[in-house]
């Protein structure tokens, strides 16, 4: 009754305020009451509206939270360390997230907004500068300094959850991933999506991806080596066949489809295959799609790049079809891996030469004798994480075989095994590591090499004393590369290191430091390019890491 009073009241003022203001448009009483029943309406319908932006309000607030409490306590984006696919977690909140290394930066309120898609977008990267004093231990080379940007990359990823579109458990995947030379001129390397790239699918039966990654067998021990991207790097010889600047073993497989298991019970298996796509039988073109040699680097050793290659053709290492798996098992501190790859006909025809000696001998490797042949490569390791008292002690094992098929052995650089241990002491933020690794030595060489006759402090030795060529087929082709280093975490994010390193190359073997993962690999070669076998590399490297 009050409020039909106060109505009544209102109605009244208003009604002669009305009529003496405007005489010919006076309102009857009932049109007054009309009104203001409309407007009472009107203020219902606004007090509703403030009360659900109220609401939504409060459901984005604690969707950030949400996001934020489930990123990961480090979130790198090194592919080589994400391998592993756990099952599908539990759907994302219905927004939008933009976010670099995982966390949020902003999001689209849910409602009617067409653009809603449960989709999380994460920009990431790492970047790795070092300063490098080596010496290659090749008689006109001296002690050098550089400055190498290494493995620094930068992408995009992004996670499309489907489970409000009525798939629990799935979504879709894409990301686009770069090299960034931070030291060198840039050249086709770091064009955008030269390192792992895909789109793919996940599910609670594992995920199917399609695009270029390294191969499951380079991943599955990836984390073994303590000092990878450096000049102690283990790919000097762990993955490399040969020796020299290519780990055939240690890729990234371009054109190529993978599934990767959901974990059960500490196990997960990855599979990969990548197509030949080459229209020559023997390998010898590019593969359909490329402009680079299959199994090589852009404008590295093989690839078909100018002075690269022989002028013949993809005649130096190229391969068709790629087959590569794992198998891992990570429990309670223990860290098991069996790995598999197979290269179907590998062609090495560019060995096959006639190369005269300077002693006047020859050395002739008869066509067919390397060829086309199939190659491949498996390993096992083991490591194990304990607390010693003074810290964390990480400790891992690898042993690896890799054999070309169908070659004569004589001219055999491929066959071989290896090995490869690595410890790492923890002590607060530091981390102080220590590795070797070993080739046994391979059948035969189809090559010839410079004798290096590698002077004392002080001595000069000219180019010609330094250049009798002999055989390598004929020498003991073993090597051994011993690193040691420390590195302080100044958080999660950021390490300064430090790391020497020494590779003995038997008199036969001619491997490099920092093959794969270091900006530059330091080799022995003579200013002329030719191959020096035998030489004793030094390194010690220095550098910073900062991962977003």
């Amino acid at each position: 009754m009050m409020r039909k009073a106060f109505l009544l009241g209102t109605g009244f003022a208003a009604l002669c305020a009305t009529t003496i203001s405007h005489p010919l448009n006076a309102a009857t009483m009932d049109d007054v009451i009309a009104r203001l029943d409309a407007l009472e309406r009107s203020n219902a319908k606004l007090a509703k509206e403030n009360t659900q932006l109220r609401e939504r309000v409060n459901h984005i607030g604690e969707s950030k939270a949400a996001v934020t409490a489930v990123a990961p306590a480090s979130p790198k984006g090194n592919p080589v360390l994400h391998a592993a696919v756990a099952p599908s977690p539990a759907p994302a909140p219905e927004h939008t997230v933009v976010s670099i290394g995982g966390a949020p930066l902003y999001s689209k309120a849910p409602g009617a907004n067409p653009f809603i898609d449960n989709t999380t977008v994460t920009l990431y990267g790492h970047v790795d500068l070092s300063g490098d004093i080596f010496n290659a231990g090749v008689y006109d080379q001296g002690t050098k300094f550089g400055v190498s940007s290494n493995l620094t990359y930068f992408g995009v990823r992004a996670r499309h959850n489907l489970d409000p579109y009525g798939y629990p458990g799935w979504a879709a995947i894409a990301q686009f991933e770069s090299l960034v030379e931070v030291a060198a001129v840039p050249t086709e390397r770091a064009a955008f999506g030269t390192r792992d790239s895909f789109l793919g699918m996940e599910s609670p039966w594992g995920t199917i991806k399609a695009g270029k990654a390294d191969t499951p067998y380079k991943k599955a021990t990836a984390k073994f080596d303590p000092f990878s991207a450096t000049l102690g790097d283990y790919n000097s010889i762990m993955g490399n066949t040969g020796g020299d600047l290519r780990a055939e073993f240690d890729w990234r497989a371009a054109h190529a489809i993978w599934y990767e298991s959901p974990v059960w019970n500490g196990f997960q298996a990855t599979v990969m295959l990548s197509p030949g796509q080459n229209t020559a039988r023997d390998n010898s073109d590019f593969a359909l799609g490329d402009f680079n040699c299959p199994a090589t680097s852009s404008r590295g050793s093989g690839s078909g790049f100018p002075l690269t290659s022989a002028p013949e053709g993809c005649t130096d290492g190229s391969y068709g079809n790629l087959y590569s798996a794992s198998l891992t098992y990570n429990q309670a501190g223990f860290t098991g891996v069996a790995a598999y790859e197979f290269h179907e006909g590998t062609n090495r025809t560019g060995d096959e030469a006639v190369t005269p000696l300077s002693n006047g001998g020859v050395l002739t490797v008869p066509a067919g004798a390397v060829g086309i042949a199939n190659e491949w490569a498996a390993k096992v390791g083991a490591g194990y994480k304990f607390n010693d008292m003074i810290g964390s002690l990480q400790l891992y094992g690898i042993y690896e075989i890799m054999r070309r098929e169908h070659t004569v052995a004589a001219f055999n650089e491929r066959s071989r095994d290896g090995y490869f241990v690595s410890a790492t002491q923890t002590v607060d933020k530091w981390d102080v590591s220590a590795s070797w690794a070993h080739a046994n030595a391979s059948p035969g060489s189809p090559g010839t090499g410079v004798l290096n006759a590698y002077p004392t402090p002080g001595v000069t030795v000219s180019a010609p004393a330094g250049a009798a060529d002999f055989a390598l087929n004929s020498v003991d082709s073993s090597a051994d590369q011993y690193a040691l280093g420390v590195k302080y975490h100044f958080s999660p994010f950021v390490s300064w290191y430090l790391v020497g390193s020494y590779l003995r190359n038997g008199p036969g073997a001619h491997y490099c430091l920092g093959v794969s993962g270091h900006g530059y690999g330091v080799c022995g070669r003579d200013a002329n390019n030719n191959v020096v076998a035998g030489n004793k590399a030094e390194a010690v490297t220095t550098g910073m890491t900062f991962d977003f």
